[in-house]
Formats: structure tokens, C-alpha cells, sequence
């Protein structure tokens, strides 16, 4: 049985009777778009250059996971753990906090609410979703319809979180599992965070993650969020980020992925949905040999007097799959917009491969907004005059993919991270054994 067809015939099985009625008809509504449009195809568009059919047509267990032993927790907390980085730490193990290894800001300004206590409350059913369209995201369709655990992180209102909060993601189960996170992050007026999320599957099984995060950052606060990404050959990941910012707010961004995973998809959205917000995404992708890395973004400009700004690098291996497709959306109130893309990426082979789509669409007339992509190949010359100085082959490697990423990864304030990034880089590379 594929897993469309277990999704379909365990659906009623996993609606909640007691679950409030508002959350119930969310899901049945996601469900039945998600049951019409079935998993994306080469045909979709947005789907053109990243086949997932061989994926989805595998079986996974679709229900909650069994229990991860201490050990393991343990082990992936060392393995996730950035020298020398002072940080909230909090770990979700199969989507679930994990109280005993988390460590949380002791006041009442950094709050925690499973979504399950608060589905009587109208309102807050209210930010499911928030500008979240699921008939456009299949996937984020499903994990609405099928999310068992979610969480809702509320920074209150003038909150000045004084450390870095880690979120830590770790995935364990006995056998290929289908897990689907699901977490609301509420920026009040006037507050920030620095939010730096961090993923490990622990187990040789295929797991295939498809997480949504919904960010909404309220006027004047301000949001820095971190995603790096680095897991096992036989993981799939498909994550959804929403973001949604008002007035005078600013979100930055940083993605960035590493081998070994067989596929990530990444999609980051972002709405701004108020006049003077600022935005920046910077993303870093290494695909190796096996691997597709394709990213997604939209930033819709909704009001006037707002700016975003988008630089993405890609460094393709041999044998490796890259896929770039960002749009920028200005709509006509949206005057005095300052928006700007740029894709760039490096080829180490004959044998990688890269598609990459940048996309302007603009219906106000007073703007300033650019796009652009560049495809390189590994400057063979570069590494001959650094071995005549004495250097060797793989620190000849490592030094010049670090330039290249360096735009990327000096634009990371949060320095232990940067190190973190660097070393990850290195290590990637001296492991790749490509000419």
C-alpha cells in the first residue's frame, strides 16, 4: 500500500473526537484538499525539477513513534550541541518536547502551550494556518490535517530574550516512519529572539519529515532564525516556514543545508503584511552524491516602504542536484519597495547539476527591485596556484568553497554558529573526494 493510500484510509482513525470542533473542521478541510490533489508530480510546476514519487510510494508508520531511549536523546543532544554557544535549549524528540533535557528561560515572558490546551480558545485557532493558503502547499495540507503534537512559543510582549533558544529536532523510531512537527513561533510587539532550530535522525530507517512553522512577528519585534540541516542518506525532508510581519518589524533568515540527506525541499514564505518591515534570507546549500537540495521562497510585499533581501549559494558535488526557484511579489499598494534576489552556485563537476528559477513580479511602479543568478565551475587554476604555495589538495578545496560561501556565512551575527557552519563546511568537503 503506498502512503497516499494509508493517508486516506486512516484519516478518520486519527481525528480526535474531543479535539475542538473549530481544529476538527481545519483538518477535514486540509484533508480533503490534500485527498484531491494527492502528492505534487513533474508536472506540477513548483514540483518541475524534484521528483518525489519514489518517496512517497514507499510505507511508513504514520502514527505517533514509541519512546527513544534516554541514551539516544543523549547521544543526539551531543552531536547537536554548538561550541562555545550560550543558549535556551529545547529538544523535540518525534515532535515532542522533551522537558528533561530542555532548558528554558525561567520567567513568564517565553511561554509554552501544547496546541492541544488551547483549541477552545477561537483566537488562537485563528493563527492555524494564518495566511497559510494549504490549497497552494499540498504538503502543509497534509501536516494539518495529520499533526498529532504541535507547539505554540509565545515571546511576550517587550520580551528580550538575553540568549539564543536551540531547537533542538530528533528523530528515532524502530521502523521507517512518516513524522510531521508542527510549531507556531508568536513574536509580540516590541520583542525579540534569536530562534536557531537544528535537525538529526538517529536510526538507519527511512524517515520521511514533512514539518510546518508558522512565524508571525508582530510590530517592532524582531526575529532571527537559523535553520541548519544535516542527517542520514535514507531521510527525506520537506519543510514549510510561514512567515508573516507587521509594521515596522524585521525577520532575518539563515538556511542552510548539508549533505547527506537523499532529499530536502525546503519552502520559506514570507508575507510582509505591514508598512517599514524588513526581511533578509540568506541561504547555504551543499547538495553531495544522491542528493537534491531544492529551496523555495516567496516574499509577497504587500505595503509600502519595506525591503527584502535574498542571497542564496549553492556548491553542488559530484553527482549532486541543486534546485533554486525564489519569486518576489509586489503588490500594487506596495510602493517604495526595495526587494532583491540573487542566486549564485559552484559546480565541482561535468557530473552536478543545478536548475535555478529567480522570479520578479511587480504591479506597483515605484520600486527598486533586481534578480539574478550565475552558474560557475570549480576553478580548477585556483586550486593548482594554491598547492604550488604549499597548500594541500583538500585545504585547497575547503579554502575556496569557503569563499565562496563566505557572503552567506559572515552575514550569521551569532559567531560559535558561524564557527559551527565553517567547520561543517570542512568537513563536508574533505570528506567528498571530488577532483
Amino acid at each position: 500500500m503506498s502512503l497516499y493510500e494509508s493517508l486516506i484510509n486512516n484519516f478518520e482513525d486519527h481525528i480526535n473526537a474531543y479535539e475542538a470542533p473549530a481544529l476538527i473542521a481545519l483538518r477535514r478541510s486540509a484533508f480533503d484538499y490534500f485527498k484531491q490533489s494527492n502528492f505534487p508530480t513533474v508536472k506540477n510546476e513548483e514540483w518541475r525539477f524534484t521528483n518525489i514519487q519514489p518517496y512517497v510510494n514507499e510505507q511508513y508508520h504514520i502514527g505517533l513513534a514509541a519512546d527513544v531511549e534516554k541514551t539516544k536523546v543523549e547521544e543526539a543532544i551531543k552531536a547537536l550541541s554548538i561550541q562555545g554557544l550560550e543558549s535556551y535549549r529545547l529538544v523535540m524528540v518525534n515532535g515532542i518536547i522533551d522537558f528533561n533535557y530542555s532548558v528554558l528561560p525561567e520567567n513568564d515572558k517565553f511561554i509554552i502551550h501544547p496546541i492541544t490546551d488551547l483549541l477552545g480558545d477561537d483566537s488562537f485557532i485563528e493563527k492555524i494556518n494564518y495566511q497559510l493558503p494549504v490549497e497552494k502547499f499540498p504538503f502543509a495540507a497534509l501536516n494539518t490535517a495529520y499533526f498529532k503534537k504541535g507547539y505554540f512559543f509565545d515571546v511576550k510582549k517587550g520580551c528580550y530574550l538575553d540568549k539564543p533558544v536551540q531547537i533542538m529536532h530528533i528523530f528515532s523510531a524502530a521502523e521507517n516512519s512518516l513524522i510531521q512537527p508542527r510549531n507556531i513561533v508568536y513574536l509580540e510587539n516590541d520583542s525579540k529572539a534569536e530562534i536557531i532550530e537544528s535537525y538529526l535522525c538517529m536510526d538507519e530507517h527511512a524517515y520521511f519529515v514533512n514539518s510546518v512553522t508558522e512565524i508571525h512577528v508582530e510590530s517592532n519585534a524582531r526575529c532571527s532564525h537559523a535553520i541548519f540541516q544535516k542527517n542520514g542518506k535514507k531521510q527525506r525532508f520537506v519543510t514549510h516556514v510561514q512567515i508573516t510581519q507587521q509594521q515596522d518589524s524585521h525577520y532575518d533568515n539563515y538556511t542552510i543545508t548539508i549533505p547527506e540527506s537523499e532529499l530536502v525541499r525546503n519552502n520559506l514564505n514570507v508575507i510582509l503584511d505591514g508598512k517599514n518591515t524588513e526581511t533578509h534570507m540568506y541561504g547555504l546549500y551543499l547538495a553531495g552524491n544522491g542528493q537534491l537540495i531544492d529551496n523555495h521562497s516567496l516574499v509577497e510585499h504587500r505595503y509600502p516602504n519595506c525591503e527584502s533581501n535574498q542571497l542564496y549559494k549553492g556548491v553542488i558535488l559530484d553527482g549532486g542536484k541543486g534546485v533554486f526557484n525564489g519569486k518576489i511579489h509586489v503588490f500594487r499598494p506596495a510602493q517604495k519597495t526595495n526587494a532583491f534576489q540573487q542566486n549564485n552556485n559552484l559546480l565541482f563537476s561535468s557530473n552536478a547539476q543545478i536548475n535555478t528559477k529567480p522570479q520578479l513580479e511587480i504591479f506597483a511602479d515605484d520600486v527598486k527591485c533586481s534578480h539574478g543568478s550565475t552558474i560557475g565551475q570549480f576553478n580548477k587554476e585556483s586550486m593548482f596556484y594554491l598547492q604550488t604555495r604549499g597548500i594541500s589538495k583538500e585545504s585547497a578545496k575547503t579554502m575556496l568553497v569557503n569563499a565562496f560561501a563566505f557572503d552567506v556565512t559572515q552575514k550569521l551575527e551569532n559567531e560559535p554558529l558561524r564557527n559551527y557552519i565553517d567547520h561543517l563546511i570542512e568537513d563536508t568537503i574533505s570528506r567528498s573526494g571530488n577532483e
